[in-house]
């Protein structure tokens, strides 16, 4: 049977898209470079980044706004406000005024209709007459500026976003588990309201993070560590108890297992490693006991570490990046984990008391889900890793006679207890 017009319609649009893909990327290139260069030497600055609109993405477009009743196809990429989406990201709320407040300095040339563009710079024009933020349907407030950009005779369309890394994070969020997951539809209200407390809860961050950067007291290193412990946890704990309740329609408290998951993440995963060569928390210490020896220059020295490249802010920043990135709709909670590990000695043996109950127990189970979901490798590489550092956790510098009563304690104990901070630290203790 004959497809429906409005097929067509949107395959020519896709093609159209596919045969200037290489025009919209040169465009966007050129964008990034020139924003890059005005703002990538402000401190409140994380990054300027670009994309093209993706076939797919154009698709659902067309279709879910019926854009395919207001012209032809090949007019309508070129119209569209965003098939280039550009973004200029920073670290905090405030920060987001206060480089809108530059952009409008930077496009002072007024060329009448609401568009704006540099001082000797007409081939890129910003719509700097709307009022700005806007406010979203969902109530928020968002820096998002209309523009179009020359390059190579055509004009290309593209919207500028100034973002928090809260902000971007939060709406990553919220563009993966309602705009584009049609399995959560169901949850529609619910998930909204659940949203909205999450969002409330990462402006928190936002406020905590800030202190961070502009509060730091003489013993900052230690405070810092804790305060980006809080913040992750609660940042975890409110989307994964979103996710939870979306995939299994019961609320659940997991905020034991976001705190155990948290403690890994900042001591022991591939991330904070390959940020540091080692773990972070080692890496720390160290310099924590370099400082404490001279305590008269001890808090001018602790604020310089706090500021280098080995700072608890600038990791919080970093992982938050990394977490933005995770495809939150894959997270399949409630369901089985299929995942082995080759190891020896101690490790084989800790590794089969949490295979033993892995698909048992609903908290075990879910523990796993989120921690894979965050670390980088496959299940099984992510699993004996996780088995390494817990085992070398509850296991240092004790004999063989007392390896093997943490393991006698090991297997008593309830597998929904096994990755909880309170169970290592009392394992631990075990002589």
């Amino acid at each position: 049977m004959p497809k429906l017009e409005v097929f067509d319609y949107i395959e020519r649009a896709a093609k159209t898209l596919d045969d200037n893909l290489v025009g919209f990327s040169h465009a966007a290139d050129k964008l990034t470079e020139y924003l890059s260069s005005k703002f990538g030497d402000i401190d409140a600055t994380i990054g300027v980044t670009s994309r093209i609109k993706t076939r797919d993405s154009l698709k659902e477009k067309i279709l879910r706004n019926n854009l395919y009743r207001e012209t032809d196809p090949e007019r309508l990429v070129f119209e569209m406000h965003d098939i280039i989406g550009v973004k200029i990201e920073c670290r905090f709320f405030k920060d987001e005024a206060y480089l809108f407040d530059v952009l409008r300095d930077l496009f002072c040339v007024d060329l009448g209709d609401g568009m704006f563009c540099p001082e000797g710079k007409k081939s890129i024009r910003l719509k700097l007459g709307v009022p700005q933020p806007e406010y979203q349907k969902n109530g928020y407030a968002i820096y998002r500026i209309d523009g179009n950009v020359t390059y190579g005779g055509e004009t290309y369309n593209f919207e500028l976003q100034i973002k928090s890394l809260v902000n971007s994070f939060w709406s990553e969020i919220e563009h993966k588990l309602i705009y584009k997951n049609n399995r959560l539809n169901q949850f529609d209200n619910l998930m909204k309201e659940m949203l909205n407390y999450t969002h409330e809860s990462l402006s928190g961050i936002d406020h905590q993070l800030n202190l961070i950067f502009n509060r730091l007291s003489g013993n900052a290193i230690v405070n810092q560590q804790e305060q980006l412990k809080n913040m992750l946890a609660l940042g975890l704990n409110e989307i994964f108890t979103t996710i939870v309740k979306a995939n299994t329609g019961i609320p659940v408290g997991i905020t034991e297992y976001t705190d155990a998951i948290v403690e890994y993440l900042i001591t022991a995963s591939s991330y904070t490693n390959d940020m540091n060569g080692e773990s972070f928390i080692k890496t720390m210490t160290e310099k924590i006991a370099d400082v404490a020896h001279d305590e008269i220059a001890a808090s001018e020295r602790a604020r310089n570490i706090a500021f280098s490249d080995g700072n608890y802010g600038g990791l919080f920043v970093s992982l938050m990046k990394w977490m933005r990135e995770i495809d939150y709709t894959t997270i399949a909670i409630g369901e089985d984990i299929s995942v082995t590990a080759t190891l020896d000695g101690t490790y084989d043996e800790v590794a089969k008391l949490f295979l033993r109950d892995i698909n048992n127990d609903f908290y075990l189970n879910t523990f796993f889900h989120i921690y894979f979901a965050l670390e980088r490798g496959t299940d099984n590489q992510d699993f004996a890793d996780y088995i390494k550092y817990y085992t070398d956790t509850i296991m240092a510098g004790k004999t063989q006679h007392q390896i093997y009563r943490t393991l006698a304690r090991l297997s008593e104990l309830p597998a929904n207890k096994l990755p909880l901070l309170d169970t290592m630290n009392m394992l631990k203790k075990i002589g």
